[in-house]
Order: C-alpha cells, then structure tokens, then sequence
C-alpha cells in the first residue's frame, strides 16, 4: 500500500513538472501577441506551460481551440474544433461507407509540420472509434476506446 500512495504521489508530481497553468501575467508578452494579433476574438483564454513550449486554449465563436508555440512565438501545432459538415467530403464519404452505424460526436482539424490532418471521434452505442485522417480521407490511425 506504502508503494501505491509513493507511485501514485511521484506521477502527479510529475505530470505537474510537464504542465503548468500560468496566470496572464506569466505568459511572455511575445506570445500574448501573437494570439491577440491572429485571433483577436478570443474568448476564455488559459495559458499553459509544457517544458520549454506553451499552450493556449480558447474559444471563437463556441469553437475550442489550441496553439502550442515555442518561446520565439512560432506555432507549433493548432488544433481546432470544426462541424462534422467542415470536414472534406471525401472524409465524410469514407466515414458513410467504411463505419455505417456510427455517429460522428466530436471533430478536429490540426495543423502541424506543414500537414493538416482530421481527428474523427465515433459512436455507436459504448463503443468509440477515434479516427486521423490525412486530407484525402487515408486513415492514419484507428483507436478504439
């Protein structure tokens, strides 16, 4: 029991080092800029710090987003929630034909490295699917949870 309570103190001091809220005076004002300037709509902005990157969540119109930038304010990656009828229609092809029964519950578009890809969460009663897609509808990845 000495163990568990010692492993399982060690990984939330750990996950607390890999993540770290940061109140807006915390937040480098190279970065806070850089979001103003881009997204200046943004609405319930929270900061984090993961190592040396930094994460900002936020929402535009009841759609979330996320940005990872590095310390010189350059985007890493970009996450944003998107309709299930934003995805490309060879996407939502592919889900029709290749996962009938299911229903789309949850999408995003990410952009990272120059590629946009499309993670796709299904339902069909417990069972859920979390699909990537490249933008020509490949599945890059299937998980079931």
């Amino acid at each position: 029991m000495k163990t568990l309570k010692i492993l399982a103190f060690t990984l939330l001091a750990s996950s607390a080092v890999m993540a770290q809220d940061l109140r807006i005076a915390d937040v480098p004002n190279n970065l806070k800029e850089a979001l103003e300037k881009e997204y200046p709509k943004a609405i319930d902005v929270e900061w984090e710090k993961e190592l040396d990157n930094y994460k900002v969540e936020f929402e535009i119109n009841r759609q979330d987003h996320e940005i990872w930038y590095n310390a010189s304010a350059q985007i890493l990656k970009k996450e944003q929630e998107i309709s299930e009828t934003e995805l490309p229609k060879a996407i939502r092809d592919a889900i029709k034909s290749s996962y009938a029964g299911y229903r789309v519950d949850d999408v995003e578009k990410i952009w990272q490295n120059d590629t946009v890809t499309y993670e796709v969460e299904l339902e069909k009663g417990q069972e859920e699917l979390h699909l990537t897609f490249d933008a020509n509808a490949k599945v890059l990845n299937e998980r079931k949870h």
